[in-house]
């Protein structure tokens, strides 16, 4: 918990600069027989904190633990807060509410409380206990009263932003707090720069730009996808030198009814937009291609959340892929069964061993599969936010760091999150794949580097503990079945040849 509680040690600082007028010191209450890193230490004293260690028994429980609380006698006011809550404004709220008030007691221990030590009470709070076996009796609870203001957020659910990645559960939209998980991750990523500011990863700032600047656009209202019978697509492109059959692939995707809108990622920070993009577009059809030009160079820029995006399904495809538009429109109505899974048409496997901490990745011919490419894929456009904005952003390093495996990250993620294994959709005629020949798949050392970044990825963000899930399953479109004429011959030959 060392990291949450720095972020909402760091939260509260913030607040209490954008304004306060308490003078107040931070103390943090570490149990005798919890061991904490030398260099965790500095960190919390960086910030300002006095560690204080109390001890706490093998049987002893959080309520019991909490007393200890009452025991401060040098202040007049203690406001308590685990590591769930931060802090956003108005700090000096805490200090007008009731002495002994419960906020955000959930729990069995509460998250928040106010209280006023002195050595009467904490003897009166200890003999209750022995009585009732808990403090809650003598608590006023007030649970919405900071909430409602956004005084606070309070990550007391079973889904945290630091390990949402990991929830691995189906219910998991019920649990994600889109913009307050995201406040979470900003303030991870500040703290990070205060700690560590000379961090020369170049695009270290991306993920907060991207992510306020597309709150900002949408007004909060994150995560709204209206439009449930269409699709977007998102395709990205980097190099001048395709845009003119990019033009030829947008003006195919535009022919289909079921496209929404078809978003060109332009990942070139330094070169302009080339007006050729639009030659091949209809005239009518200009409304629906956005061109999102980027400020840094990152793969990453892929899964970046767009304003303008209002459906609900998201097909992202690469810029040397061609799909007939059936088997395209037959994929979309395979995800809208299929709306946490990742369905698409690249199927890979993997393994992982968690004793060496070895993967292997590869081509297959047959199931199972553990992986579908981002070449061409449908997803939630939830998932947008989620990669984007609350993910760890030292794995956004990583991918600008190798040129690769963002899809591999996508994937992770999607699966760790939803506990959803992905859908391979058999199309009834060939992709066309131009990168066969001449993109980043036919190096050598492409098929090597993907196991490492699984198994560096598994390691390093998911605890060892592998979120991709096997599936069995291949949908292809229904046709017809043949049926012949009952033949006696035939059948005693096939017979014949069998036993031969």
């Amino acid at each position: 918990m060392i990291e949450s509680t720095l972020v909402s040690i760091y939260s509260l600082k913030v607040a209490f600069t954008k304004k306060s007028s308490s003078k107040s010191d931070i103390i943090v209450l570490i149990p005798d027989s919890v061991y904490v890193k030398n260099e965790d230490i500095e960190k919390l004293e960086r910030l300002g904190t006095q560690i204080t260690s109390f001890a706490q028994s093998s049987c002893m429980n959080n309520q019991q633990a909490l007393l200890n609380l009452w025991a401060l006698f040098d202040y007049k006011k203690v406001a308590y807060f685990t590591p769930e809550i931060v802090f956003n404004k108005d700090v000096d709220q805490l200090f007008y509410q009731l002495p002994n008030s419960a906020i955000l007691s959930d729990t069995a221990s509460p998250s928040l409380l106010l209280l006023e030590p002195s050595p009467d009470h904490f003897e009166y709070m200890v003999r209750d206990y022995k009585k009732s076996h808990s403090i809650q009796s003598q608590l006023h609870i007030n649970t919405n009263a900071l909430l409602n203001d956004e005084i606070l957020y309070a990550f007391t659910g079973p889904m945290k932003p630091w390990n949402f990645h990991l929830y691995n559960e189906t219910d998991w939209r019920k649990q994600f707090e889109a913009v307050p998980f995201y406040y979470w991750r900003r303030l991870n990523n500040d703290l990070n720069s205060f700690l560590n500011p000379e961090n020369g990863w170049k695009n270290k700032n991306r993920q907060n730009d991207v992510c306020t600047n597309y709150i900002e656009s949408v007004k909060g209202d994150v995560n709204q996808f209206p439009i449930q019978d269409q699709f977007s697509v998102m395709i990205s492109t980097y190099n001048p030198e395709r845009i003119e059959h990019l033009s030829l692939i947008i003006h195919h995707l535009l022919k289909s009814k079921k496209v929404h809108t078809v978003f060109v990622t332009w990942h070139n920070p330094s070169l302009d937009i080339p007006s050729s993009l639009y030659e091949a577009i209809d005239q009518q059809d200009y409304h629906r291609l956005k061109i999102l030009k980027q400020s840094y160079d990152s793969l990453n820029n892929r899964f970046n959340p767009v304003d303008e995006l209002k459906t609900d399904a998201v097909y992202i495809m690469d810029d040397d892929i061609f799909i007939d538009l059936k088997d395209l429109e037959f994929t979309f109505k395979v995800w809208k069964s299929h709306k946490d899974s990742v369905v698409g048409h690249f199927p890979r496997l993997h393994t992982y061993n968690p004793t060496t901490q070895q993967a292997t990745y590869k081509l297959i011919g047959k199931a199972p599969y553990t992986i579908v490419l981002t070449k061409s894929m449908f997803i939630h456009s939830d998932y947008l936010f989620a990669y984007t904005c609350v993910l760890e952003p030292k794995l956004h390093e990583y991918v600008d760091n190798e040129l690769n495996c963002e899809d591999l990250g996508f994937a992770m993620m999607a699966s760790g999150l939803s506990h959803t294994a992905p859908t391979y959709v058999r199309p009834s005629k060939p992709l066309e794949d131009f990168g066969l020949t001449q993109g980043i798949s036919t190096n050598n050392k492409h098929m090597p580097s993907r196991a490492i970044c699984v198994s560096d990825f598994i390691t390093q963000y998911w605890s060892q503990k592998d979120p991709l899930i096997k599936s069995y399953d291949t949908v292809i479109r229904f046709a017809k079945p043949e049926i012949l004429v009952g033949n006696w011959t035939r059948v005693e030959n096939i017979i014949v040849n069998e036993q031969l």
